[in-house]
Parts: structure tokens; sequence; C-alpha cells
């Protein structure tokens, strides 16, 4: 038949997607509207933004913010079933302000640098994450095969696990259960970030010797930490995975050292 090749068409959802000229650089997603009414969508002038450092492995659901956009025009077009509609939208910039093209520039390039160091500290969150669920993993498969016979194995996937606990502690501070307003002195990777895109995103007319700085500092830390953690999976993981595997764990896992970006 005609239609057996078809996509099915869904209602199930509607979507916005933003491009600069022909490139998409945003696609927000939201589920059908329940009732025929007059609704409010909100782009927040951001491009597709990239992953964030995790404890987990759990899987984002929506698209992630990214760096605000240049002064310019861009195309909106909204997607329901196999219905489109489209409309241009001008953004510009605070008009109380004086801002050139190269300033402009220079603040939009420098958060997508960071933006870049934050994908490689994702990366090797998501790295370790994986690793300490593969190690709670064999913990309870040789527990429960027999915790006598494999207490040497138990132990080392507890290590493990705790090692690398202290490492994603390095990239996202480390975790506080005490109650009430509590301060630890500690400055993470994501800490760095953080407070570098905030000056950087905060800058409206140039970049200057401050952000530099923090984002020297950003780099400093981040180099530090993927340091320690290719040594972690080099000289620590490494031997004990390939001790797992000679127990006949079937579960394979692809390791691969984390390089920050010149």
């Amino acid at each position: 038949l005609e239609t057996e090749n078809k996509a099915e068409i869904k209602w199930d959802s509607i979507s916005l997607k933003i491009y600069d000229n022909d490139k998409l650089i945003r696609t927000l997603k939201q589920k059908t509207p329940k009732e025929k009414s007059l609704q409010k969508w909100t782009w927040y002038m951001d491009e597709k933004g990239v992953d964030r450092p995790s404890r987990s492995t759990r899987k984002r659901k929506r698209e992630p913010s990214g760096v605000d956009v240049k002064p310019g025009t861009y195309k909106a077009v909204l997607e329901y079933g196999d219905q489109i509609s489209e409309t241009t939208i001008t953004v510009k910039s605070d008009p109380r302000l004086e801002v050139s093209t190269a300033h402009i520039n220079e603040v939009y390039n420098t958060l997508k640098q960071l933006e870049q160091m934050q994908q490689i500290a994702a990366d090797a969150t998501k790295q370790l994450a994986e690793s300490k669920a593969l190690a709670e993993k064999y913990k309870k498969e040789l527990t429960d095969l027999d915790k006598d016979k494999y207490e040497e194995e138990i132990k080392a996937s507890k290590d493990i696990i705790k090692k690398i606990d202290e490492i994603l502690d390095i990239y996202l501070g480390k975790q506080d259960k005490r109650q009430g307003i509590t301060m630890t002195l500690d400055v993470s990777v994501t800490d760095r970030l953080s407070t570098a895109r905030w000056y950087v995103s905060s800058r409206k007319t140039r970049v200057t010797d401050t952000e530099r700085t923090l984002i020297s500092h950003v780099k400093t830390d981040l180099e530090a930490a993927l340091q320690t953690t290719n040594s972690f999976f080099e000289d620590t993981f490494k031997p004990y995975y390939q001790n797992m595997q000679t127990i006949n764990m079937t579960k394979s896992l692809e390791l691969s050292l984390i390089h920050i970006s010149e």
C-alpha cells in the first residue's frame, strides 16, 4: 500500500524550532495542550546547549539551554503533526548600550569556549558514573553468588566505588548531608565553570581581564581533574575490570582517555 512506508503522523506533541538562516539552533518540545485556547510559548533567545556534569547516567528529556544568540533575525517554525507555521524574530542589543559587533562576537565566542569545557567535564563524569554503576553491579552479583568466596573482589568493588565518588567530588563538589545553612571551602570544576560563565554573560560590552583569569582557573582545574580521572582508569579501574572479567562477568564497558581541547 502507498501508506505502508509513510511515517505515521503524530499529534501528541508540538515543537518549536529556531533557525539561524538554515542552521537549526534550538528545538523546544511540549505535549499538545488538552484544550483549544490561546497558548503561550517562550523562547529565551538561546541556542541549544551541551550536557552538564552529573553523578547519574540518566538521559535528559529536554534539549539543554545554551548561550544567548547574537543580535540578528531568526526563523521560528512551529510544527504540529503535518502542519507547519513559521515567522521571523528579530533580536536586538540593548538600545541603552553601545556595543560593537567585535565585542558581541567576543562574548559569544568566550561562552562557546566555556561550553566546550563543560561538555568535556560532562563526558568525564558520565564515564565515571557508568563505571561506578558497573562496580555496584559486580559487587551485588558477587555478594549474591558467594560473599565469602569473593570477599576480596567485593572489597575491591567497594574501594572502586569510593574512589569514583571522590573523583566525582572534584567535578561536582562534595555532597553535604548536613541540614541548615552550610558552606564548604572546596571549589569544584562546576563551581569554576558557573562563576566564569556568569561573569562573561554579564559583560554586555567586552570580556575583561577578570573573565580571562576566571577562565584560566577553569582550564587549570579541569586539566587536573582529567589527569586524575585518566590515571584512575588506567592504573586502578582497568586492572580491576580485567579481574572482574576473569570471573565470567559478561558486562563490557568501553574506556577512553578524555582530553581537554586547546
